[in-house]
């Protein structure tokens, strides 16, 4: 089958590699769609528990064709989207219930390999049927299951005014999820006017551009704060200038990806004066079910958020994509193999 295959730190290759074979307990996928993340990029540049070489992809929905011994609940032809997370059931983290903080933490497409490939094999466990959804829509499980887990973590109160930093793929799918899960308005800050429009487009309450006058504008809309601030920037200091934009009893959702040397300056006594609640939110835990039920519903829409389906021969435009943000108007790009 054809592969896309990190080598090395920046280099990627295109291969011919033997076709998986599923063993006891897994299913081989046929890849129908596999989003590209940010992620993706960090492990390109070797970092992210990246083992390597490696077939990247971790957000992966596609039709089973074949199935392993003892696997009594799925069937060939049966669409699915995947859980990358595969954990050891038996450590100390995953006896807690945080499976995603497994002391062996393994997962399709950042240790074993993922759906950058015309297949992938992976536990029956991890593969959940979809129903009424296209393979496309169905790849936005992984990534929406992680912002389920960060809803699940911030526990929005009904009726709550939320501001969210970002706009591209992950914040829009953010957004989207504050609103059905407690918040009656959401304000989306982003520097890309037309990401501004697509925010309201989907929903955004209040659309404000980043830079001169976002903060009067801000002060504007809320005087006394918000009750949820969020970012999906990974940008260390949106982090830092979040909790000035909290109301008193805020909470502050830290769920963009920093670069691991990142800091910010905080003040204690800010939060503890203000009674600031400081939450950190990463990947998912068990929570691609939620997920589907959203996007079954059509409570989360997905399908303006496509940008681009590119063969696994162009993973690298779409790594630059990710490098380069709002190169060539990408939003969220898929890998479609066939």
């Amino acid at each position: 089958m054809r592969a896309a295959v990190i080598t090395r730190p920046r280099t990627l290759e295109v291969q011919e590699v033997p076709t998986p074979t599923p063993g006891p307990g897994q299913v081989r996928v046929r890849v129908g769609a596999a989003g590209v993340c940010g992620t993706d990029l960090h492990l390109f540049d070797g970092h992210f528990h990246a083992r390597l070489p490696l077939i990247p992809g971790h957000e992966v929905a596609g039709v089973i064709d074949e199935v392993g011994p003892g696997v009594a609940d799925l069937r060939e032809g049966q669409l699915v989207a995947l859980d990358p997370v595969v954990p050891c059931g038996q450590c100390w983290a995953c006896r807690r219930g945080q499976r995603q903080h497994c002391l062996r933490f393994e997962a399709l497409g950042l240790t074993r390999a993922g759906g950058f490939a015309q297949h992938v094999v992976a536990p029956a466990a991890n593969a959940y049927p979809v129903r009424g959804l296209s393979a496309a829509e169905a790849a936005f499980a992984e990534p929406l299951g992680c912002v389920a887990w960060g809803i699940v973590r911030l526990r929005p109160e009904p009726g709550s005014k939320a501001l969210l930093f970002g706009a591209g793929p992950i914040g829009l799918l953010l957004m989207q999820a504050l609103l059905i899960s407690g918040a009656a308005e959401v304000t989306v800050v982003d520097p890309v006017p037309e990401r501004l429009a697509l925010a309201k487009a989907l929903g955004a309450s209040h659309a404000v551009p980043a830079g001169a006058g976002m903060a009067d504008a801000l002060r504007d809309l809320e005087p006394h704060g918000f009750d949820v601030v969020a970012e999906a920037t990974g940008v260390a200091g949106v982090v830092e200038a979040m909790p000035r934009y909290a109301a008193v009893g805020g909470k502050v959702l830290i769920f963009g990806v920093a670069p691991e040397e990142a800091t910010v300056r905080l003040s204690p006594y800010d939060v503890f004066q203000r009674d600031l609640s400081v939450v950190g939110s990463f990947s998912l835990n068990g929570t691609l079910p939620l997920a589907l039920n959203w996007l079954e519903s059509g409570r989360v829409r997905v399908g303006p958020l496509i940008s681009h389906r590119l063969p696994i021969e162009e993973l690298g435009k779409a790594l630059e994509y990710k490098e380069h943000p709002g190169m060539g108007d990408a939003l969220k790009v898929l890998i479609v193999p066939e």
